[in-house]
């Protein structure tokens, strides 16, 4: 039986009319093999799998592999592990060639290459289309390495807003299929990217007030994909140069990493790790275009600086509205006067009656 706890993301994708998913990076960097944590679920599932980049790696410099799209010189490949890919950042191709050793049967895997930072949602949503069409896609799994995917634009800080934007509005313009999801997974990583926890906490409270919430689950460091996603991380870094501060965020928070942590590289003086970086917390992509002003600001933008222009536009059309850094209160600040912390059991009633509790 079904448990009635199941959070309802999990529920829809496990619809059998649902059989086949494309997986994808919603903001480039590692967003796309952040998706290996759900990848185990959808085969236990029965589900075809079809796994999309939106990286930050240049197709063009993918030696091998098959141009699949090409239009106003946005170009998107077909990779496997027989293909070369740069010293510094390959992941498509280092991703395929994990998946050969692990799942021989299967091989050769393949992985849809494409730069985040080429696209407009209109050339985004016509190479969706394309792939829907190809492989009779039924559902998407937008997939975020933090959370500036659900910001709305009038935060103070916004992470590389305008590649998550360009890939929710492409998503949700699309019609026919049977569940758009977006997947946040390390909340409170984009900290490095001037995104508040406040703000990012906000957006998560406001997204389920509309109706956008679709559950959340915790990574547990024992289960299959974490096992699979940490296996791959291993891979990718006798491979590549390049190493993932979100992906050794949620690599360290789900194996129980809590306060700041000495990270490799750029990020060593703002990582604190907490429990929430080791959850996947899923949105309806529909709503969360519906919330962003950026969605709408750069929905028929004709070129990514056009894209970059109407944001900085829209923000500055804001004014005042534009808000101010947002921050937690500190516990301190919700302690009474002379409130010293621990008391014995006995004053109990009396700390109750104070806080009106």
């Amino acid at each position: 039986m079904t448990s009635l706890l199941l959070p309802s993301f999990l529920a829809h994708l496990a619809d059998p009319s649902i059989r086949c998913v494309l997986l994808c990076g919603c903001g480039g960097g590692f967003d796309f093999v952040h998706a290996l944590l759900l990848l185990p679920e959808l085969r236990r599932l029965g589900k075809d799998v079809v796994i999309g980049s939106y990286s930050f790696g240049q197709p063009a410099d993918i030696e091998g592999g098959t141009t699949v799209f090409s239009q106003q010189g946005v170009v998107a490949k077909m990779v496997s592990a027989q293909c070369r890919a740069p010293r510094h950042y390959g992941p498509e191709v280092h991703l395929c060639s994990f998946l050969d050793l692990r799942e021989p049967a299967g091989a050769p895997h393949e992985v849809y290459a494409y730069y985040a930072r080429a696209f407009t949602v209109p050339l985004l949503a016509e190479l969706y289309r394309q792939l829907i069409d190809a492989h009779g896609i039924d559902a998407v799994v937008l997939v975020d390495g933090g959370s500036d995917s659900l910001m709305v634009g009038d935060e103070e800080g916004l992470g590389d807003p305008v590649e998550d934007a360009v890939s929710v509005a492409a998503v949700a313009s699309l019609n026919g299929l049977k569940a758009k999801v977006l997947l946040s997974i390390g909340l409170g990583s984009d900290r490095y990217n001037h995104v508040s926890d406040a703000a990012s906490l906000r957006a998560v409270a406001e997204l389920t007030s509309s109706g956008a919430y679709l559950g959340a689950v915790s990574i547990e460091p024992r289960s299959e994909g974490f096992a699979l996603y940490s296996s791959c991380l291993a891979h990718l870094d006798q491979r590549q140069s390049f190493r993932s501060v979100l992906a050794s965020n949620i690599r360290a928070a789900v194996q129980g990493g809590f306060g700041p942590a000495g990270s490799e590289g750029r990020a060593q003086d703002s990582v604190y790790l907490w429990p929430l970086m080791a959850m996947m917390f899923a949105f309806d992509v529909d709503k969360v275009a519906e919330r962003s002003l950026m969605a709408g600001w750069i929905r028929d933008c004709r070129s990514v600086l056009d894209c970059h222009l109407a944001v900085e536009r829209g923000r500055r059309e804001l004014g005042d509205n534009l808000r101010a850094t947002e921050e937690l209160p500190q516990h301190a600040q919700w302690r009474g006067p002379g409130d010293h912390g621990w008391r014995p059991h006995h004053t109990k009633g009396i700390n109750a009656r104070r806080s009106g509790g």
